[in-house]
């Protein structure tokens, strides 16, 4: 990824979009710039290497920065089952 977003000219803009398996946590705690905090659960190693990738290329982690209905948290769930608690 880094190679990837390094050969984009800095005169452009950058939107990534995807499901990137990491939990960036509901505290923004050292990542203000990129986290607007509303989340969900606490950070996970890979939410912690979306943050920091996000702060090396001054990206920001867009959803973050809006309240989310308890349904719009997740991006998977089977059936009736909620994989976590919200």
């Amino acid at each position: 990824m880094d190679g990837l977003v390094q050969g984009i000219p800095e005169s452009k803009r950058i939107f990534i979009g995807g499901d990137l398996n990491g939990h960036v946590g509901k505290a923004s705690g050292g990542y203000e710039r990129v986290n607007g905090g509303y989340r969900f659960r606490e950070r996970n190693a890979c939410g912690e290497a979306i943050l920091e990738f996000a702060m090396a290329y001054d990206l920001a982690i867009v959803n973050t920065y809006f309240i989310k209905r308890d349904e719009q948290l997740v991006t998977f769930k089977s059936g009736s089952n909620r994989p976590f608690s919200y």
